[in-house]
């Protein structure tokens, strides 16, 4: 049976004659979601390096810790030399990235001789990954300057920079896991499908595309290139699909995408954005988390605090647009949707009136034939409602158009629609579909 060879029987071998306890350690932590471009860190900085030698590290109990206070202490017998593990992570590349979960080299440059270990915490306290650098009394301004090197790569992210990310964890039993960040692939969404009452979408992109187009400018004259910009109105009238527009249309951007069931990682979402910038960062639903103080709709306060500090601490000088989308403005904390430097411009898409509806008709038809006069009929019948219901009914009368073998979106079908949407047993479908009481007659 092959004999276990002990990590601190290497580091002593390693560094001979120097005293263990006289070593120069420096050390650094790093966001879980950070873990590649640590690892890249840690390649560049070994580049220069004369012969490097790497081993994987196992713990042969949870009493010990994988990090040289422990490892260079006498009676420390806890680690010892085992097979590198590796993680695959998703990046939104055609393959999976392979990542080290702990691994130890040892090297030496010049007259210095050197050992550097990474770790991967993945517990819920202490999540994160931490990289220590070990030197000889000859190694300690290289030590720091390669210390450096590890952190501008990490900090720099370009694992994760310009593409589109949402906060996710692993699995636990806990609730909260340490953040990773995963690659959202988005379906495109053409300006011409964005259909709007006239100016709106030309205020939306002034706001959005145009200021990040202008924000180093607007920097340069000592103006703040942060941004907030409320989108409000009744569901179901595309204030998701404009997301996914502006997702689509800020270039050059890195985009972060916060859900109502992950803002537990708000802090976490915001500082990766920040290292991320020029980012924008869109939060849906913002009223789940930012509805007013004193009002009854307030179940987290603390995530509301932290929203606002969040904001603040960001600097004025981080070039980040801030989206966020609502239902309910009139809930709303007035610190954050009635200060500008958080919120500075409210936008409200609302119902569509006749000249959106009649596009609308017709875009949902794909393709059918549809005459002209049913299709000012059916937009003078249905009134103001949501995008979403037109949607639906197209898509019932088209169905009623297949049941009866038709070739052509009649009068007929659609009043087939209505009587499916419109009845008593259909209010809940309404209103969900945005309907109910917001001027939808029925035939």
């Amino acid at each position: 049976m092959k004999k276990r060879r002990l990590v601190q029987k290497l580091l002593a071998e390693h560094f001979g004659d120097a005293a263990l306890d006289e070593l120069q350690v420096l050390r650094a932590r790093f966001p879980h979601w950070m873990r590649p471009d640590v690892e890249r860190g840690v390649e560049r900085a070994l580049a220069d390096a004369g012969e490097v030698r790497s081993y994987g590290a196992r713990h042969q109990s949870d009493r010990y810790s994988f990090r040289f206070s422990d490892l260079l202490e006498e009676g420390k017998r806890g680690v010892v030399v085992g097979p590198p593990v590796h993680d695959e992570l998703e990046i939104g590349e055609a393959q999976p990235l392979r990542c080290l979960q702990r691994g130890l080299w040892l090297f030496t440059r010049g007259e210095g001789r050197f050992a550097l270990l990474l770790d991967v915490n993945d517990s819920m306290r202490r999540s994160g990954v931490r990289v220590e650098i070990a030197a000889d009394a000859n190694g300690k301004k290289a030590a720091e300057a390669m210390l450096a090197c590890v952190r501008a790569t990490a900090e720099h992210a370009a694992t994760y920079r310009g593409k589109v990310l949402a906060p996710s964890e692993e699995e636990y039993a806990f609730d909260e896991g340490p953040i990773t960040l995963r690659v959202v692939r988005c379906k495109p969404v053409e300006r011409e499908e964005i259909v709007l009452a006239p100016g709106i979408l030309e205020l939306i992109e002034r706001n959005t595309l145009g200021f990040a187009a202008r924000c180093e400018q607007l920097a340069r004259l000592g103006m703040a290139s942060q941004k907030g910009v409320l989108l409000h109105g009744p569901p179901g009238t595309g204030k998701t699909l404009l997301v996914r527009y502006l997702t689509g249309a800020l270039v050059g951007h890195t985009k972060l995408l916060l859900s109502g069931d992950k803002l537990a990682w708000l802090a976490d979402t915001i500082e990766a954005a920040r290292l991320l910038a020029p980012a924008m960062v869109v939060i849906e639903d913002v009223d789940l988390i930012a509805a007013h103080r004193d009002g009854p709709w307030q179940h987290t306060p603390t995530a509301l605090d932290r929203l606002l500090n969040e904001m603040d601490g960001v600097g004025a000088d981080a070039q980040l647009i801030f989206i966020f989308t609502t239902n309910r403005p009139e809930v709303l904390e007035p610190a954050l949707a009635a200060r500008p430097g958080r919120v500075d411009q409210a936008i409200e898409i609302g119902l569509p009136e006749d000249r959106e509806r009649r596009v609308l008709l017709r875009r949902h038809a794909c393709g059918l034939a549809i005459g002209e006069e049913t299709v000012a009929q059916v937009s003078q019948r249905i009134g103001k409602v949501s995008p979403a219901f037109i949607k639906e009914l197209v898509r019932r009368a088209a169905q009623a158009m297949m049941e009866r073998a038709g070739e052509r979106l009649e009068d007929a079908d659609f009043a087939r629609a209505f009587e499916d949407m419109s009845g008593a047993s259909s209010k809940i479908t309404a209103r969900l579909l945005g309907a109910e009481g917001l001027g939808f007659v029925t035939p």
